[in-house]
Order: C-alpha cells, then structure tokens, then sequence
C-alpha cells in the first residue's frame, strides 16, 4: 500500500458483524488497487470488531471510538483517511468490482479537481434491484438540485481538501448528507458520472429509515428545519421546493403513527403534510387515509402498503 493511496473509503459501522464482511470483501475485489479503507466502529457491542481485524490486509485501517452516531464516524475517519479523494460505502452497502476503477478514470480525465463527484446508485432488496440516477444538474441553483436529487453520501467522492474543510455535521443522523451537500456545494462544484451505477445500498428492514420501526422522518424534520434557517446555505433553496419537502416529511412522520396505530398524532402529521403543500397530488389519498385512521387503523395500514 502507498503512503498515500488515491482512493481512501470509509465505512462507519455499528453492531454490523453480520452484514460487514459483505461490504468489505467488496472492496477487496476492486479491480483498481490503489486505496486505503478505514472502518470507524462506533461503539459496537457485538463482534464487528472480531469481524474486521480478522482480515490480513494492511490497507484496512480499524478505528474504534465510543458511539457517537454515523456523523461522527464519518468524520474520524475523514480524519484519519491519507488518500487523495475521500468516498464512502455504509456497512450494509457494497460495491460493485469496477467502482474505484471508473471513479479514478473520470477523476483523471476531469484533471482532478478540487470538486465533489457523485454517481447513481442502485438499491438491493433481497435481490430484487432498483437503480435510482440521481442526473446531472441542467442549470438549476445548486440547492434547488440538491432538494430534488437523488443524492446521499454512498454516491459521493470528493478531493480530500473538500472533505477537510466540510464535514458532516455531528448533530443529524437522518438528512445529515443533504445537510452537508448544501454547505459543501455552495462553495465547490459538484461534477456528474453518468453509466456509473457501481454502488448498490443493501435495502433491508433493520435500515434506520425503516418507517415501520423507527420514526426517521421526525429527526429528518430537525435536519430540514437547520438547513432552511436564514443563516444556512440551504435556505437559498426555492420556497416551493421547501414546501415540498416538509409535505413529504410530515406524511413520512404520519405514516410512523399510522404503522404504530396511534391515530391521534398520525392525523396530526397528515393535516400538516396536506397544508404544507394542498395541491399536492396526494392530497385526496391522506384525506382517505385521514377517514380510515379514525374508523378503520387496519384499513389505513393497507392503504399505506399498497
């Protein structure tokens, strides 16, 4: 391994002994060698620590700190990646062989710039496939995109200097990349890798924005309220385009309530959703799902499956 490798990838984990051995083999099967991978254990209490450290390979680096959330481990291992451009894969992610190999081209064919390169991603539910392209930006203010496209940090990769200077904010665990993207994007430019669909998220139900477990729409809401505040980037977003998150936020808390049969605060978060933005298409549907919650929950929750 060189002292300072191209690529450095860092994968935050938390009680993921099960699943990381998946994602690091991944990046041992790259095709392009040249990179470091640094895992940030945040606190595990299962054998993630065993998992890791049982691999001889001197490019993996083991970093252990008390949990402190994905935020925080992201930036300790920012902290201690050397490579040139900084990217990401979750421990429930992976990637597919030539996902360093066609980073580095587009890298070296743009001149490698201090800027941030994104991809598309494609999401793996029991081997079911969905792709999601997130697009280039065809001329809209850059926050306008970043509240439009389909865009987190298992896509991004960007010189170490924009890394050093942006990182996540420790504060938000759920929207915490958007949070970034609008600060970090305000300053750098943000370069588009098209046919890049190398990177694929493990869609399972023990994900923290599993909607049915975990209210991960009501944190969402602190990181929306933070990023359109006055003194943040994010608030040169379009005033429709706030709307249209909050519409869909409050409906991601409603449907929470729903699954949870509490019906009460899922009306709640319906009528906020329905005047956050009234001419949404969905708004005949949450006016449904509203009667069904208070006659008939079960009802409400099939509705909501389809």
């Amino acid at each position: 391994m060189t002292s300072n490798p191209f690529f450095s990838i860092v994968i935050p984990a938390y009680n993921r002994a099960h699943m990381i051995g998946h994602t690091i083999g991944s990046v041992l099967k790259q095709t392009y060698t040249d990179w470091e991978l640094v895992i940030v254990d945040d606190g595990s209490k299962d054998d993630t620590k065993e998992v890791v450290l049982a691999y001889n390979e001197p490019r993996i680096k083991y970093i252990y700190q008390t949990n402190a959330e994905r935020s925080a481990a992201r930036n300790n291992g920012i902290k201690n990646s050397t490579g040139k451009y900084i990217t990401f894969v979750d421990s429930d992610d992976y990637y597919l062989p030539r996902r360093l190999e066609m980073l580095h081209a587009s890298i070296k064919d743009k001149g490698e710039p201090v800027a941030l390169f994104y991809t598309d991603i494609a999401f793996d539910k029991h081997g079911v496939f969905t792709d999601k392209f997130a697009g280039e930006n065809m001329g809209l203010n850059i926050h306008d995109f970043i509240a439009t496209a389909v865009l987190g940090n298992p896509q991004m990769c960007a010189h170490r200097d924009v890394f050093l200077k942006h990182q996540f904010n420790p504060k938000f665990r759920i929207g915490e990349d958007m949070e970034l993207l609008h600060r970090m994007l305000d300053e750098y430019p943000a370069i588009y890798l098209p046919n890049q669909l190398t990177v694929v998220a493990g869609d399972h139900d023990d994900r923290s924005v599993n909607e049915k477990k975990y209210n991960s729409f009501a944190e969402h809401k602190q990181t929306l309220d933070f990023v359109f505040a006055p003194t943040h980037p994010g608030s040169k977003t379009n005033a429709e385009l706030k709307a249209n998150k909050y519409c869909d936020c409050y409906f991601g808390i409603a449907r929470y309530h729903i699954y949870n049969k509490q019906r009460g605060s899922a009306v709640y978060w319906l009528l906020k959703s329905i005047m956050a933005k009234p001419g949404h298409p969905q708004t005949k549907y949450k006016l449904n799902l509203i009667r069904h919650v208070l006659l008939n929950p079960a009802q409400a929750i099939k509705l909501l499956q389809g």
